[in-house]
């Protein structure tokens, strides 16, 4: 994962789904979508790390503050993750400490009529271990999307984005989103961003969507700048997975205001590759691993 943006596709445009899936719940617009979030990944036995063992874990605490409009949005988003070593690995250049991750995103479209708009979307994220300055770990991205609404029930957008990269160089990445919908019921999401690559399938099990089941096939990246190695200097760890993920969304009231999401996944494959100067110095893979996430958030 040497993009950009992290866990939910363009942070932000992944994030607003979560307005989406509540937004035949409540009549009156609702433009802030306020959320909290817990996600924790079971240890397990690490192997590629050269002559060290054990075993890695992590949890995810944070939160996010979105403000939309049809035309517009702005994604505030704050995560820490822990980050759990073991074993002979601990302590090594093969491990690291807890990262903390800030990020701003955002988008702006202008229509050119029903069915076709653009869209400018741009990124500043700070990503890096605690012990060392956030401001040692900035980044950004920019780029743009054609959206294309041919009818009702399918929304198409093709893009690219310019991408800064820990210990690499800017990269342009495609950017591609398609949401289509067979029915009241049900909604499948396709997405090629560069953080989040995969299939999105969810389920609305009442007309208002206010009870939602989805699941998740996914390549996701993370990157994270970390303290300088004392035999490669600066470096960066470039984390790749595929989850299989179910979740469940509810909405708690009528109005559409408080809901709560949880979710299971199970992660077959994890690689984490360690960066310098655009060359990797070492990696290591956990084995398959199970997660749990908790979501609790309010639109208003």
């Amino acid at each position: 994962m040497n993009q950009l943006f992290k866990v939910k596709h363009i942070a932000l445009l992944s994030t607003i789904v979560w307005a989406q899936l509540g937004a035949e719940v409540a009549a009156p617009p609702k433009q802030w979508l306020a959320i909290v979030d817990w996600q924790s990944r079971e240890s397990e036995s690490v192997t590629h790390s050269g002559a060290v063992t054990g075993d890695y874990g992590r949890s995810r605490t944070g939160a996010e503050i979105i403000w939309q409009t049809p035309m517009q949005a702005i994604d505030f988003e704050f995560y820490n993750y822990k980050n759990k070593f073991s074993g002979s690995i601990a302590g090594t250049d093969q491990s690291y400490g807890n990262t903390t991750d800030v990020m701003v995103t955002g988008f702006k479209q202008w229509d050119w009529s029903s069915k076709y708009g653009v869209q400018l979307i741009y990124a500043l994220e700070c990503a890096a271990e605690d012990k060392i300055s956030l401001s040692e770990g900035k980044r950004w991205g920019l780029g743009g999307a054609a959206r294309w609404r041919p009818d009702a029930e399918t929304d198409v957008a093709l893009g690219v984005m310019l991408e800064d990269r820990f210990e690499a160089s800017v990269l342009p990445i495609p950017y591609i989103k398609i949401v289509w919908s067979p029915c009241k019921f049900a909604e499948v999401e396709i997405r090629a961003t560069g953080l989040q690559n995969g299939i999105i399938v969810r389920a609305f099990l009442n007309e208002s969507h206010a009870s939602t089941v989805d699941f998740t096939v996914a390549y996701e990246t993370l990157t994270f700048k970390l303290q300088d190695s004392p035999t490669y200097g600066a470096r960066a760890v470039a984390i790749g997975e595929v989850p299989l993920r179910v979740g469940f969304t509810q909405f708690l009231e009528s109005s559409g205001t408080w809901f709560f999401r949880a979710s299971a996944e199970w992660v077959p494959f994890a690689r984490h590759s360690f960066k310098h100067d655009g060359e990797s110095v070492g990696a290591f893979q956990p084995g398959a691993s199970l997660g749990t996430g908790v979501r609790v958030g309010a639109r208003f």
